[in-house]
């Protein structure tokens, strides 16, 4: 077993950094595999690839070498704060049928497709003695929740391994999955952007009191100088979220001294928080009729275009509206986007008014088909009759010209209409991408790219080519605002910073790879089988690289269910998008299964990234 095990030593790096080849010994990979060799007995962290007596798992994520292969012999040691995830990944999986619906907590669905058996569950300062070995145990969490890391001395050398808390010379593998809440400051995981970024950098200062002389992750390069690519990674997750702070929508939603409460955790205490002032807000005018975040055009002649639904009570206040004769009908309902407190009501709010309902032509699908994705806050109530529009299409309405836009800001999946009234300064609706303060970028799983033409970039060039004097109105704030041209240069300005950051804190050609964590994901996200107990889903991929990348896609399937046919790779050119199909039979009697794949192209190796959940008619 110890020969089969030398070959695949990096046995020059190792000797090169003064460790003993005899003892330690790592191959890189999808999932670095690694084995401290005593006595001709193996101890394994994250993977091995022939039997180990003891294997050290640092987090519970599906993704970090659960799966890898492993004697059925092998003591698993791993972290009790991630308990019930390892023991009973069944739970987490029933429960998201319905919880991807108004899913407002940002966890990770990067959880196992089985229980794993474990021997031993620990935590802070815990030690494991093995063949005369002692192995410490840290709480470091961070890029994941309620992980460890695990410090021996090996050969006179301190080696700390700790999973995916820090990736090669100071960089993340993204930046999504530390979004959370931030209880101190009142703000819940949907708003938590970098929410664990405080944890992470409390955890890397942990470590690097210990001065370990190398660090050897879950994924990446082995790390020979620790202390400098710590403070490197520091200061570069400092200097990104003090540039988020400094467009920050939350600003006019949580005021300053919540924003400095956040700022504080990343940046340390009585640090400079940079805030944007307001932008120049006034009185909406007359002819828009706010409730809750819902707002009513309402014609000279006493008609009514709504924009949004989300709550009954919206419904209630248009019919009260409609009793008093107000409004004499409701003749369209426009979607800025798919979030559930814009949405819950539309179609609903359609059939009571017997109107039409509006979007645009890139998210329509995920109106009609909201249980195909998982999303932050997500309706569950599809739309039936809707009326898609292309990007600058016109309607003229009741003494309005309204153009509808495509406006990927606050999410992907995003819209925005122009209303132009004779006589009136126009507005731009914006549901909720922008506000006086800044940017509503918090929730990073919302997809806010950061190419040119998707994003904030995007919906910052389309500001400056709307009419003269055009307000701009987020519907969660009653009035409506205006940027100056120094705003928007200081907006656009500061983005283009925070991209530059991202590029460096990475390690993939494009930064959107860290922040898009759907560059690769299944359609749907819940596949209901026919009466054949047989599925199909397609693997959805976005190329984010300057270069053609060709994505080989390995799906596996769990609880009993069986793959059905060959998945075959896509080759995309730069920004394109593709599918691949993957069928699956489940084995009668169960109800449920999931379904992984590993994608793979030159420079990048995910194992089980993506997952959908099949289950029986």
């Amino acid at each position: 077993m110890k020969n089969a095990l030398l070959q695949f030593l990096l046995a020059l790096w190792l000797g090169a950094a003064g460790v003993h080849a005899a003892q330690l010994q790592v191959q890189r990979g999808a999932v670095n595999q690694v084995a401290i060799v005593q006595e001709g007995q193996v101890l394994a962290v994250y993977s091995a690839p022939a039997i180990a007596e003891m294997l050290l798992m640092t987090d519970a994520r599906r993704d970090a070498g659960w799966t890898m292969p492993r004697d059925a012999k092998t003591r698993v040691v791993a972290p009790q704060a991630s308990r019930e995830l390892i023991e009973q990944p069944e739970r987490f999986w029933t429960a998201f049928i319905t919880n991807r619906f108004h899913d407002y907590a940002q966890q990770t669905t990067k959880v196992l497709g089985e229980a794993a058996a474990v021997s031993r569950w620990v935590k802070e300062n815990d030690t494991i003695e093995w063949r005369g070995v002692t192995v410490r145990v840290l709480d470091t969490p961070g890029f994941a929740r309620g992980s460890v890391s695990y410090v021996a001395e090996l050969d006179g050398k301190k080696v700390a391994f700790t999973g995916d808390l820090i990736y090669g010379d100071g960089k993340l593998l993204d930046l999504y999955s530390v979004q959370d809440a931030i209880p101190t400051a009142k703000v819940g995981g949907y708003h938590g952007y970098g929410g664990r970024l405080g944890d992470l950098i409390q955890s890397l200062r942990k470590l690097q009191a210990l001065k370990p002389d190398l660090l050897v992750p879950a994924r990446g390069p082995v790390i020979p100088e620790p202390a400098a690519a710590i403070d490197k990674l520091i200061a570069r997750v400092q200097a990104l979220y003090k540039n988020y702070l400094s467009t920050n929508a939350l600003h006019w939603y949580f005021k300053e001294e919540r924003m400095r409460i956040c700022g504080e955790r990343v940046l340390g205490t009585g640090a400079k928080i940079d805030l944007m002032p307001y932008a120049l807000n006034v009185e909406a005018p007359s002819w828009v009729f706010n409730h809750s975040t819902s707002r009513l055009l309402i014609s000279d002649d006493g008609h009514g275009f709504l924009l949004d639904c989300g709550y009954q009570r919206v419904i209630d206040a248009v019919q009260d509206l409609i009793a008093k004769k107000l409004v004499k009908k409701v003749e369209g309902i426009f979607v800025t986007h798919m979030h559930d407190d814009h949405t819950d009501m539309v179609q609903k709010a359609s059939e009571i008014f017997q109107c039409p309902i509006y979007a645009t032509t890139e998210y329509a699908d995920v109106l009609a088909r909201p249980e195909a994705y998982h999303l932050p806050a997500l309706t569950a109530n599809a739309m039936k009759n809707l009326r898609v529009m292309k990007d600058g299409e016109k309607l003229a309405w009741r003494g309005f010209d309204l153009t509808f836009h495509f406006y990927p800001g606050q999410t992907l999946y995003h819209g925005a209409l122009l209303a132009e009234k004779k006589g009136e300064k126009p507005i731009f609706f914006i549901g909720d991408s922008f506000a006086p303060s800044g940017l509503d970028d918090y929730s990073l799983q919302n997809r806010n790219l950061l190419h040119e033409d998707s994003g904030y970039l995007y919906c910052l060039k389309k500001i400056r080519t709307l009419p003269e004097g055009c307000w701009l109105m987020n519907q969660h704030i009653p009035p409506v605002f205006r940027y100056s041209e120094k705003e928007l240069a200081m907006l656009e300005k500061r983005y283009r910073e925070r991209i530059a950051i991202q590029r460096d804190l990475f390690p993939w050609d494009d930064p959107n790879y860290g922040v898009d964590e759907q560059w690769a994901v299944f359609y749907p996200r819940v596949a209901k089988a026919g009466t054949d107990q047989m599925a199909t889903a397609e693997v959805r991929v976005v190329n984010h690289s300057p270069v053609r990348r060709t994505f080989t896609i390995t799906p596996r399937a769990w609880n009993g269910a069986s793959l059905v046919g060959k998945c075959e790779p896509l080759t995309l050119a730069s920004r394109q998008s593709g599918a691949a199909k993957v069928s699956v039979r489940l084995p009668a009697g169960v109800k449920q299964a999931l379904v992984t794949a590993d994608i793979q192209s030159p420079g990048m190796d995910f194992r089980d990234w993506i997952e959908a959940l099949v289950i029986a008619p």
